[in-house]
């Protein structure tokens, strides 16, 4: 009984571990529905978030953070609602991430990143917010986001060509990808955008004006080419200014292919990928996409896209029960 009782609670500890690392599924591959849901009208969105209880968070891109609850057909403001400097406002959020219930917020404008906790009247400074500059201290116009589980702050840099490290607590970031000044060598970025860290701190680059993906582990000194990189193009192996990524626990990856108009599965170690969503340019219509600039999978394994100049955000729901997880 006693070696029973001893496996049961070992179990039971690895499941919790697995859950608390906060991994979702994604469907296998063409196995979401090609016919999205437009489950909120928006100006302009840049970034979406989905957090494990089902609330859609948004950055206006002008003062806010906007968050629709489960079904809800209005959002409500949970970060900012004046433009400013303050701790209390937002000056051009662009992007969201949600970990522990803390919002992080991309505070362009301000060349911050803020963390909001729930319910929170203000926020507080967790990187930059010494002006803009290539300082340690310091960031310039960013764009992606990414905290991992002890809530270290990932970003991505743009204009420094640079992804940074912020430390819990810390007030000075550290050079994880990039830094060498803008350009196509490996050891470079160029613009990157949206940023994936997986369990082994591996970063995965959507490389935008470089038109591919850069894989960087850890402590490396350069990154690896695992999608695109054969300049901008429509074909099967090419990607058009890719602006957002994700992993699954596989290494598959995810490219939010935006001028392609199409979200991109690339399995591990391919020369191509394969279009799961959007596949004739730009459109209206609820299975195209036109110019999308973020992308996130919820915990139900469904896809939302920040599909920005259709001014909507789209779930596009898996269909299949054979599933894969993905890291968020």
């Amino acid at each position: 009984m006693m070696k029973n009782s001893a496996l049961g609670v070992f179990i039971f500890l690895v499941i919790l571990v697995l859950y608390s690392d906060a991994d979702i599924n994604a469907c296998q591959s063409s196995s979401w529905a090609s016919f999205g849901i437009k489950v909120a009208q928006v100006n302009l969105p840049e970034d979406v978030f989905v957090d494990e209880d089902g609330n859609m968070y948004v950055p206006d891109n002008y003062y806010s953070i906007q968050m629709w609850t489960p079904n809800a057909t209005n959002s409500i403001t949970v970060a900012g609602g004046s433009f400013g400097s303050d701790m209390n406002q937002l000056k051009n959020p662009i992007a969201v991430f949600v970990r522990h219930n803390n919002i992080y917020i991309v505070d362009n404008g301000n060349f911050r990143i803020q963390k909001w906790k729930r319910g929170a009247v203000a926020g507080i400074t967790v990187a930059g917010g010494n002006g803009k500059g290539s300082a340690l201290n310091q960031l310039s116009t960013c764009y992606g986001i990414y905290v991992d589980e002890q809530e270290n702050v990932y970003v991505s840099d743009r204009d420094n060509n640079r992804i940074m490290k912020w430390l819990v607590n810390s007030t000075v970031g550290i050079v994880v990808a990039g830094g060498n000044g803008e350009g196509s060598a490996q050891n470079q970025l160029r613009f990157p955008l949206g940023i994936h860290v997986d369990d082994l701190e591996t970063i995965y680059i959507a490389d935008y004006y470089n038109n591919r993906v850069q894989k960087w582990p850890k402590d490396a000194m350069e990154g690896i080419t695992i999608a695109g990189g054969n300049g901008a193009g429509a074909n099967s192996n090419q990607l058009s200014l890719p602006r957002a990524v994700a992993i699954d626990m596989q290494k598959n990856i995810y490219v939010l292919d935006t001028f392609n108009h199409r979200i991109q599965k690339w399995s591990l170690n391919a020369s191509s990928g394969n279009t799961i969503i959007g596949s004739d340019g730009p459109g209206r219509r609820l299975d195209q996409l036109n110019s999308p600039f973020g992308m996130r999978f919820d915990s139900h394994e469904n896809i939302y896209v920040a599909d920005t100049y259709n001014y909507r955000i789209g779930k596009f729901s898996c269909l299949d029960d054979s599933l894969v997880s993905v890291q968020i």
